[in-house]
């Protein structure tokens, strides 16, 4: 049975990974993210317990490999867009080729798009790009992730728990903004997404009864740092432009 605390030593991982890699080689970090694309995949059916899981899986796998391969083709987020809109068509693919009768449809494809949406957002990881702000942005947003999920492991009750994991995680990024190019204010703001992020997906997947599973606990532990990717890249392409 893995607890609240297993998924936030899952996540706090997988965001210090994402801060490790940004100081090296780029394709460390291009690694990192697609490991962490494909953990949420394989463990998303079952998390929201979606018939037909391993043919969601199939799709959702796809997408991480083609948003990856596309960004690196093409240097654009833009073209991640592209991505997203035929994993959609993906979704709908996938309904048909069901031979099951297709129970509980409007769920099976609504959950697969909404697991796209979250491997697509992971590849603003990488489109941050590199430099001494780029990094930061990184180190920031790895650092506010981890704190975030660290948080979350304490035992505070409800709400309180959530308030103190998002104060903590502004007022660490904060401090690494202030460190580094990034700035104090961005650096809170970096702090502030994640820590709503994390704090929500806790409370959420937490009421899931498949969240005590292995790879439904892992997806959830994987999809506030790959949701974090799309803010991040925002805030870098307003920093650096």
């Amino acid at each position: 049975m893995m607890s609240g605390a297993f998924r936030a030593v899952v996540a706090a991982t997988a965001a210090a990974g994402i801060g490790i890699t940004a100081f090296g080689d780029r394709y460390l970090l291009i690694g990192t993210v697609a490991a962490i694309g494909a953990l949420f995949s394989l463990g998303w059916p079952a998390l929201l317990g979606l018939p037909a899981p391993r043919g969601a899986s199939v799709v959702l796998l796809a997408t991480v490999a083609a948003s990856i391969g596309v960004l690196l083709l093409t240097d654009d987020l833009a073209f991640v867009a592209v991505v997203f809109a035929l994993s959609v068509v993906g979704a709908f693919v996938h309904e048909l080729v069901r031979r099951d009768g297709r129970p509980r449809l409007v769920e099976s494809v609504s959950g697969v798009v909404a697991g796209t949406a979250v491997v697509t957002s992971a590849t603003g990881w990488i489109a941050v790009g590199t430099g001494p702000t780029a990094v930061g942005l990184l180190l920031c947003g790895a650092v506010t992730l981890a704190v975030a999920a660290t948080c979350t492991a304490l035992p505070f009750p409800g709400w309180i728990g959530a308030g103190i994991t998002i104060v903590v995680a502004a007022a660490g990024g904060l401090a690494v903004g202030s460190v580094t190019d990034v700035g104090p204010l961005a650096g809170a703001l970096i702090g502030l997404s994640a820590g709503v992020v994390v704090a929500a997906a806790h409370r959420l997947f937490g009421q899931f009864p498949a969240s005590g599973r292995p790879f439904p606990a892992l997806a959830a532990a994987m999809l506030p740092v790959a949701v974090a990717g799309l803010p991040v890249y925002v805030l870098a392409r307003l920093l650096l432009a």
